[in-house]
């Protein structure tokens, strides 16, 4: 990290930037793949968390395919995959102008509900693998923002109606091939995955005789699991109920520690006694930090720092704040400033209000080269407002 961190603060890059480390986006990739991957078990990266193109390249050594949940997004995985990898899409707004665009691009298309799976299953049934998305309304995440079975859920068929299909009307599921759940959110308890999967079991038993696979979606992290051995224990509950491909497609877990966001200061002044630093980039860049209302990491940031700073965005939005942080030494105008960990949910998700620039977008290499791959301009903010 210090090697990075001098690298950072000393290249000649144009602020603001978002940094791939390369090798941080390998080692994840294999500590995933070795929590997650057996004979019977795959690794798909979901796009959804981090699309950039040089890194996604560097992903699809280590995976086994790709999740998408855009048109978009599945062509975007379609240039950067092998021949020998899958493609997995499953999308709440999947639209009818694109079914069949999605079907030529996709192997594995997920419903998220039946009214989708009645509208397009006679486009899509002979043409990709068919299956559902399951919300077993089982929920572990306390913000429900971010809870895929809360209370009126987009996200899945419902338990509750599943089970009274599965009743009433079972052929009404002739050509589902295979269930998709994802009950979480960045937990790194695994133990929510093996609650849900016996609970499916238990309660759609009758459902699990006609598949061929099983998607065991995302949202936890793997790099210091809790209570890992409920992981094995699901994929052994599976494997006892039947001969099912196994699927596992995080995203976050793959991707955060792998980026950085390189900001420089561009004003200083005090604030009712305290220093504000501004910079040259925005929560904008990174829009969980005012989604969660969290303060980011940033390094040199210490409880005994004698300089104390607000770190604040440069747009004109009063809530453009990342927070107080404590230096040894103190900034000035031209410091750098790093926020560690943002390689997952900012790049996707960064825009431009204000005008803000988008950052320049560099790789860091395994032999310490930082490759500059894009920098914006006026032109692509003008194409972005329709000029």
């Amino acid at each position: 990290m210090t090697d990075i961190v001098q690298r950072l603060q000393t290249a000649a890059l144009r602020t603001p930037a978002f940094v791939v480390d390369v090798s941080a986006l390998i080692a994840d990739t294999t500590t995933v793949a070795s929590a997650v991957r057996d004979p019977s078990s795959r690794l798909l990266f979901a796009l959804k968390s981090f699309s950039q193109v040089d890194g996604l390249r560097t992903i699809a050594a280590g995976v086994d395919g790709f999740a998408a949940s855009s048109l978009f997004e599945a062509r975007l995985a379609r240039e950067v995959m092998r021949d020998d990898q899958t493609l997995h899409f499953t999308s709440p707004g999947l639209r009818p102008d694109e079914i069949d665009a999605i079907c030529d691009t996709v192997d594995y298309l997920t419903f998220n509900s039946l009214t989708q799976w009645q509208r397009f299953r006679d486009v899509a049934r002979d043409r990709v693998q068919c299956g559902l998305r399951v919300n077993p309304q089982l929920s572990f995440v306390q913000d429900i923002r971010y809870d895929p079975c809360r209370a009126h859920s987009k996200l899945g068929v419902t338990l509750t109606q599943l089970t009274r299909l599965l009743a009433d009307a079972p052929q009404e599921l002739d050509g589902i091939g295979g269930l998709h759940w994802h009950s979480n959110c960045d937990s790194r308890d695994l133990s929510g995955l093996l609650t849900t999967t016996e609970y499916l079991l238990e309660h759609l038993d009758p459902l699990f005789d006609g598949l061929d696979w099983v998607n065991l979606g995302g949202g936890y992290l793997f790099n210091t699991p809790r209570n890992a051995q409920s992981l094995q224990q699901a994929k052994a509950r599976l494997a006892a109920r039947g001969d099912y491909r196994l699927f596992f497609e995080p995203g976050a877990a793959l991707a955060r520690r792998a980026g950085y966001l390189v900001a420089s200061v561009v004003d200083l002044f005090d604030s009712d006694g305290r220093s504000v630093a501004v910079l040259d980039t925005s929560v904008n860049h990174l829009p969980e930090v005012f989604e969660y209302q969290f303060e980011p990491d940033v390094l040199g940031d210490c409880d005994d720092g004698e300089y104390e700073y607000t770190l604040a965005g440069g747009a004109c939005l009063a809530g453009d704040l990342f927070g107080n942080y404590g230096f040894r030494e103190p900034l000035g105008i031209g410091s750098r400033v790093i926020f560690p960990d943002s390689g997952a949910y900012s790049m996707v998700k960064a825009n431009w209000f204000n005008g803000i620039n988008l950052p320049t977008l560099y790789t860091l290499e395994p032999d310490g080269e930082l490759r500059l791959l894009r920098r914006f301009g006026y032109q692509d903010f003008l194409h972005t407002c329709g000029g």
